[in-house]
């Protein structure tokens, strides 16, 4: 590939969970379409300034969905709650009607998934700058998500009460509307 750090590499597919919470509709379902990008970064890169454009970036993609400011906010994780192989993580979250919810995730994970897996596996994991001439072990930016939360953000705030018709209508976006105009 070639390709240079920082870099990143998006997916998109099927994941399970081992739990199951009833009651509380996609957000705990034991499987979920998710997305996610694994973010490569050098050890000693600015990691903070790079969580901070992704915070952006994050928000930037749900206003481009319909979502209103007002109701996206990022909650950082608290010491108790940061996973162990976390050093800064965030839960992007909407705030629908039953309030606040988590819609997404944005972590900063060092170098722990890459070193679990060098360390199972027996395989060097490695990354060799070629203008630097050294040898490291990339860290990783994590945001992930699940695509139905995101559609539910979309279609909560795209239904309106035309009261004067006595109609309900879906307004999305026009560029993520799969038809345009429906008479």
């Amino acid at each position: 590939m070639r390709v240079k750090i920082p870099f990143g590499i998006a997916q998109i597919g099927k994941a399970f969970r081992n739990e199951i919470t009833k009651g509380q509709f996609v957000f705990r379902t034991i499987e979920l379409e998710q997305m996610e990008i694994e973010y490569f970064i050098e050890p000693d890169a600015d990691w903070e300034t790079m969580l901070d454009e992704w915070l952006e970036v994050m928000k930037e993609y749900y206003l481009e969905l319909g979502a209103p400011e007002g109701d996206i906010r990022f909650r950082q994780h608290t010491e108790e709650e940061l996973s162990h192989y976390s050093k800064r993580t965030f839960d992007p979250e909407y705030d629908f009607d039953f309030g606040w919810k988590e819609i997404a995730g944005l972590a900063y994970r060092t170098d722990y998934d890459l070193s679990q897996h060098a360390k199972v596996s027996g395989k060097n994991l490695d990354y060799f700058d070629e203008a630097s001439k050294e040898k490291f072990l990339p860290h990783v930016i994590e945001p992930s998500m699940g695509t139905g939360r995101a559609m539910l953000a979309v279609l909560f705030d795209a239904y309106e009460d035309d009261g004067e018709r006595g109609n309900i209508l879906l307004r999305l976006e026009p560029h993520i509307a799969p038809i345009q105009v429906g008479i």
